[in-house]
């Protein structure tokens, strides 16, 4: 029997990740809208319940360190559990090795990334709510190299802590890895959300029937008026929209002119390079 392998399914938070989960379900039901609390296609992101059943410790009072430490055992374990030949996964870490020096996606289970980047000016409004802090703060989030996400238990289910550093870092270290990648931008999903799904499909080996119909049950209005009605579950501020706009070109009409030149101070190298600047 041929061994599961992963693609990862990667991004700085609030860059279009779950846009591509729902696109994804959407075509696993022959284009039929998902439902977003309740998703056909499993993509998701490891949690303290995921390392304690596979070993057998009480996962909540382990370190940052010693999680890492396993992470990557862990991903294999259920690797060995899954009875598809590929296992969509979705990842905000950044790509890291641990104090063993040991990559925590581990390589040898590993077929490719589909990674997802976003303007991070627009990223930085987004991800405001989803950090529940202010237009500064997150600026400044952005720009941490020790930013940890999740980086308290809170219960079994809740997601384990993920290395996020910050955005430049989180990009180059996935585009310049050794993994076969595709890089998908997410204004380009929203100017041609088609055609990017099928660079999708296409790198993922999935059937490419029913794109249309999964780009029009996964429209952004469609996945908000899903969450007004029953409310999303990944969402951590449930005051706030998680579907919140989906715009592009938000954060050069949002943040301070002061925001934006630490911003592209920051990381104006990769926004170049990306085409952003």
């Amino acid at each position: 029997m041929k061994e599961t392998e992963y693609i990862w399914l990667a991004s700085y938070p609030k860059s279009g990740n779950t846009w591509v989960r729902m696109m994804l379900n959407s075509l696993a039901l022959g284009g039929a809208v998902p439902d977003i609390n309740d998703l056909e296609l499993k993509v998701p992101i490891v949690s303290y319940t995921n390392l304690q059943e596979q070993f057998g410790v009480e996962a909540t009072e382990l370190t940052f360190s010693e999680i890492a430490m396993v992470r990557p055992e862990l991903y294999r374990r259920l690797a060995l559990d899954c009875r598809r030949d590929v296992l969509i996964h979705k990842v905000h870490d950044r790509l890291w090795r641990n104090e063993a020096g040991e990559p925590v996606f581990p390589k040898d289970r590993t077929r490719g990334v589909v990674y997802i980047v976003r303007d991070p000016r627009d990223v930085a409004v987004s991800a405001a709510a989803f950090f529940g802090t202010t237009l500064d703060a997150a600026v400044d989030i952005l720009a941490a190299e020790r930013y940890v996400l999740a980086n308290s238990p809170g219960g079994p289910a809740r997601q384990l802590p993920q290395l996020l550093g910050g955005w430049s870092t989180h990009v180059t270290s996935w585009l310049d890895g050794d993994f076969p990648l595709l890089l998908v931008r997410y204004e380009d999903l929203l100017h041609d959300p088609a055609a990017s799904l099928r660079k999708i499909v296409e790198f993922l080996r999935m059937p490419a029937e029913h794109i249309e119909a999964a780009v029009a049950a996964t429209h952004f209005d469609q996945l908000a008026r899903q969450e007004q009605q029953q409310g999303f579950r990944e969402n951590p501020h449930a005051k706030d929209k998680f579907f919140r706009s989906g715009k592009a070109g938000e954060g050069k009409l949002r943040l301070t002119p002061e925001q934006l030149v630490r911003i592209e101070t920051a990381h104006g190298t990769v926004m170049k390079r990306l085409g952003y600047l």
